[in-house]
């Protein structure tokens, strides 16, 4: 069972999908469902995340309660992150410092906000550690788990 209404919220709140990201996929499902859910209908109309939050409390409450195989919330946006970064969307150090954000002020994140947080003021005092290719291993390695949780949930977004 797929917790869609998490997935959704995850790609929202981490700014991966847009305004008109979440919109068109809300309307492409409307379009062809013959069953419309009010929650599918609020997130179409949906103007700002606030309003994504509001149209999908509901189903990620009844989600939380049905489906005990969600990932972290937060795990779920740090990937997200990381798939913005892998795309060029974010630099190296935005990915860390809001990795570290959301570890520190998320929903259970399984690597705690100072591990970011130190790599960041690693990069801040030694900006050639970004060339170096076992620091690139080393991100790629901390940030792999959670890139496979984003990558899981696009899947069942475009499945849903």
């Amino acid at each position: 069972m797929i917790a869609i209404g998490h997935v959704l919220f995850a790609t929202a709140f981490s700014g991966y999908f847009s305004k008109k990201d979440w919109q068109e996929w809300a309307d492409k499902r409307i379009m062809r469902s013959g069953k419309l859910d009010d929650w599918l209908i609020n997130v179409s109309l949906s103007r700002d995340i606030d309003e994504v939050s509001k149209a999908l409390c509901d189903l990620l409450i009844d989600e939380s309660h049905r489906i005990k195989s969600i990932p972290p919330f937060s795990d779920a946006v740090i990937g997200y992150f990381y798939l913005k970064y892998l795309d060029g969307k974010l630099s190296l150090q935005d990915l860390l410092l809001k990795s570290g954000d959301e570890a520190d002020g998320g929903e259970g994140a399984s690597v705690e906000c100072e591990k970011f947080y130190a790599i960041l003021n690693d990069v801040e005092k030694d900006i050639q550690l970004m060339e170096d290719s076992s620091f690139q291993k080393k991100i790629s390695v901390l940030f792999e788990p959670f890139g496979k949780i984003a990558e899981q949930q696009k899947e069942n977004l475009e499945s849903y």
